[in-house]
């Protein structure tokens, strides 16, 4: 881009910093960092300029920039090295880059250290949108891992701006519970996957489901229960829907109605119980994109010893048979005091040598605790109350994968098995 190119009308929020021609960023950065070591008391506190990683935030908007930006002060245990926040904006024809620089300093051990990251915020209008990962790649930190965290809907089509940004990533972070279009999305990253493996892909969506996964695994700790996990014919989820009539998106950024922590969960429980998609049973899929509302008929094979779910010990079963319809359903759940998109109940319906177990974890509407329950044929166990973590905030989700570099291949799978059942 030439110089001329740089600077014109763009946010002049308090939070981007000081506007500057992108040439000069590396210069300006470096003398933000003198200003602040000559403001520094000589001996009570030093700036710690730590180089781990780096953070690139792409945001539709300047309100989805901003909210991010005030994120990242509760990250600063993660070090940052440096983050470059990018809003872009392909509906003006023009081409323009508009730059900007701040230090972020938080006190680290109270006051007697400072932590410090550098934040470089871009605004790319027209055809430099689509070249905005040619103009990012000198302003990144070399031989550091590089994160894209990419706010809202990925493109479907995989847009010039987003694949180029995947390419020079090592991690792609979204958060499916702000999807408009779950189903397109969700389908779309899976596709991703495929085509660019060696870019690991997280959803922050898929911590929120860690501790569902847990508490439906520890039903099959219980050596009682244990042959009941390879019998389960039915599979029922729930999810939190705001009382309103179109979709729409929450100060939180939460989109309504939104079935992604329910889809991942039951791809998991697909995966992990080895259920298959048959020519019999394809056309038997029902859904309602607009409420969230999913049937499908699935097979599994008779007594299938394959059936393990992780963190659960493996049953011993008999010889495989001939092949059984088993069902997921997911359903909406109107909640308005509950986060869109929430899990309000699972249960697992099985039957084995004619005995009945339904193993149920409902919310009852109660944000923070679970009723765990097992009925069995002529028995029903007590109900046990489980303390469920509040909600994880968004800054710990995205702090957990900002550890991660590697490929969460669990979750990569589970992926795949969700968007098998969405074709």
């Amino acid at each position: 881009m030439t110089k001329e190119a740089t600077n014109t009308p763009g946010p002049r929020s308090s939070w981007a910093g000081k506007a500057v021609q992108l040439a000069d960023i590396e210069q300006e950065m470096s003398i933000l960092w003198k200003i602040s070591a000559d403001n520094m008391r000589t001996g009570q506190n030093s700036g710690v300029r730590t180089s781990v990683l780096n953070l690139v935030i792409c945001a539709p908007d300047i309100e989805s920039a901003e909210r991010a930006s005030k994120l990242l002060r509760t990250l600063a245990s993660t070090h940052l090295a440096r983050v470059a926040v990018i809003i872009l904006d392909e509906t003006i024809p023009a081409a323009s880059v508009s730059a900007w620089i701040t230090l972020r300093c938080f006190s680290m051990l109270s006051d007697l250290m400072r932590h410090c990251f550098e934040q470089i915020t871009l605004t790319t209008t027209g055809a430099a949108s689509r070249s905005i990962a040619r103009i990012l790649q000198p302003l990144i930190k070399p031989d550091l891992p590089t994160y894209l965290w990419w706010l809202g809907d990925p493109p479907a089509d995989g847009t010039t701006s987003f694949k180029g940004l995947v390419e020079i990533s090592n991690r792609v972070i979204v958060d499916s519970t702000s999807f408009f279009h779950p189903e397109q999305d969700i389908r779309a990253l899976a596709a991703l996957s495929q085509e660019m493996p060696d870019c690991a892909i997280s959803d922050m969506n898929w911590g929120r489901v860690t501790s569902w996964r847990q508490l439906v695994a520890q039903f099959f700790d219980v050596l009682d229960y244990r042959p009941y996990l390879s019998g389960v014919t039915s599979i029922e989820i729930e999810h939190a829907a705001a009382p309103l009539a179109a979709p729409i998106r929450s100060e939180l950024g939460d989109v309504s109605p939104n079935p992604s922590c329910a889809l991942l969960l039951a791809g998991w429980l697909k995966k992990s119980l080895d259920w298959f998609i048959s020519p019999q049973t394809a056309s038997s899929a029902r859904r309602d994109t607009a409420t969230g509302t999913y049937h499908w008929e699935l097979e599994r094979a008779s007594a299938a010893s394959s059936a393990h779910l992780v963190g659960a010990p493996r049953a011993k079963t008999g010889k495989l048979g001939a092949p059984e319809t088993v069902a997921i359903d997911i359903r909406p759940q109107v909640q308005s005091h509950m986060r869109p998109g929430s899990i309000c109940l699972v249960r697992l319906t099985s039957s084995v040598e004619g005995k009945r177990a339904t193993f149920t974890i409902d919310r009852e509407g109660d944000p923070d605790h679970v009723l765990t329950s097992v009925e069995m044929t002529r028995e029903t166990r007590p109900q046990r109350t489980v303390s469920l973590a509040a909600e994880h905030k968004e800054s710990e989700l995205l702090r957990e994968e900002l550890e991660i570099l590697g490929h969460d291949y669990l979750f990569e799978d589970t992926l795949q098995e969700v968007a098998a059942l969405l074709q």
